[in-house]
């Protein structure tokens, strides 16, 4: 898999024009930039892409004490639980057959674009 380090537009347009996979990584201080930069390129070529987080990283952050917090809050995560479900449906549809999958990895501060089709 092709690897580009930071924000560098000119070989992520590249490789998103020769419908590539790729990893972005080195977004420290311009994560929410770089997950921008990404969608913008994609949709400027005129192909959709649907946006996810990489919930297994952070679970794995998260570590025991988090699963103990996470049942101390239980009712609440039960009902915030059921509003994400709602609205990720309705993101998956809205997405439907998307050109590109964008990973984000919160964790790692990383990207991992894939070419779907």
């Amino acid at each position: 898999m092709n690897v580009v380090t930071g924000l560098n537009e000119a070989m992520i347009e590249g490789l998103l024009k020769n419908k590539r996979s790729f990893e972005v990584i080195g977004l420290r201080g311009n994560f929410m930039e770089g997950i921008k930069l990404v969608e913008t390129k994609i949709e400027a070529l005129g192909m959709k892409c649907r946006i996810r987080s990489d919930m297994k990283a952070t679970i794995a952050q998260g570590g025991f004490i988090g699963g103990l917090m996470g049942a101390a809050s239980l009712p609440a995560g039960i009902a915030i639980g059921a509003i994400a479900a709602a609205a990720t449906a309705g993101h998956q549809l809205a997405t439907y057959n998307p050109d590109y999958e964008v990973l984000k990895d919160y964790v790692n501060k990383k990207l991992t674009v894939t070419y779907k089709k």
